[in-house]
């Protein structure tokens, strides 16, 4: 069993419950509990509950399963992710790459932490420092979204959005992490990494968004560059890799269908790009 963090269990239980506007005794009257003692040890961090009493008062503050998880989780009964061996990673990618490698259109696979491990040809052409930065440097999908030293880093407020969706789906895609020590330290150690400025924004966001399963965030899983004089529009699909127990996701990009013919003008980009077959690159090629 994972260790407990009482303290944070308990001030993640007391925002609970004044998120939905109810007091200690009135919660403790949900509970069929004869006094409010439990919760107030519970909410100093002096107590730790049951799994079944989490339960019972996830229930009783109309929680998420996700949020309840959390709660499991910052009370040490859920794992930490141990991520597999890198022979079984290496061994699972290497079946995909050269489906990956042949496609026409950009796609890469990134790990729970959005550190890419495969990118093929087409992406790298998409954003021509993609490959080289990313993968000799060992930068990750939020960090390139956020740094402003970066080449292809396109900058607020065009960018704003690509760093909203980028937080979004870092914390969407771990909602069920969010107690493990990489998650919550996971604001200090981007702070080491940006640029002051570029934390700001960063810091900001990461705030702002909340991915409640009851929430909806605006997702648009569009990518749009600007070739030249054309704009080119690609549809994003992301699919977990089972093999590696859904800690690794593939993306793929196709064309937009629309009447402007910008299907036919990203075909006939990547084609110019690539006359013969792709490539990829790979993590495990990179010291």
């Amino acid at each position: 069993m994972a260790a407990a963090d009482l303290e944070r269990l308990g001030n993640t239980l007391r925002s609970f419950r004044e998120r939905l506007g109810i007091s200690q005794f009135r919660l403790a009257g949900l509970m069929n509990w004869e006094g409010t003692a439990p919760i107030v040890e519970i909410e100093k961090g002096r107590r730790l509950p049951r799994p079944e009493t989490l339960n019972a008062l996830g229930e009783a503050l109309q929680l998420s399963p996700a949020d309840v998880a959390y709660l499991h989780g910052l009370a040490g009964y859920r794992e930490i992710t141990v991520m597999p061996p890198l022979e079984q990673i290496e061994r699972v990618l290497q079946a995909i790459v050269p489906g990956i490698a042949q496609r026409l259109y950009p796609a890469y696979v990134m790990d729970y932490l959005f550190r890419f491990w495969i990118i093929n040809s087409a992406a790298a052409a998409l954003q021509p420092q993609l490959q080289a930065t990313v993968i000799r440097q060992g930068v990750d999908g939020v960090t390139m979204t956020f740094d402003s030293r970066l080449p292809f880093y396109q900058g607020p407020p065009d960018g704003e959005t690509q760093e909203r969706e980028a937080v979004f789906r870092f914390k969407a895609y771990n909602i069920y992490r969010r107690h493990e020590p990489f998650y919550l330290t996971y604001v200090d150690q981007m702070k080491e990494r940006l640029l002051p400025r570029d934390f700001a924004r960063f810091e900001q966001h990461w705030n702002e968004i909340d991915v409640r399963m009851q929430d909806v965030f605006p997702l648009s899983p569009l990518s749009a560059r600007s070739v030249g004089e054309a704009t080119l529009t690609l549809e994003v699909h992301m699919v977990h890799i089972l093999h590696l127990n859904q800690l690794f996701f593939a993306a793929y990009y196709e064309p937009k269908d629309d009447r402007t013919g910008n299907r036919e003008r990203c075909e006939e980009y990547f084609r110019a790009q690539f006359p013969g077959e792709g490539a990829s690159f790979r993590e495990w090629e990179f010291p």
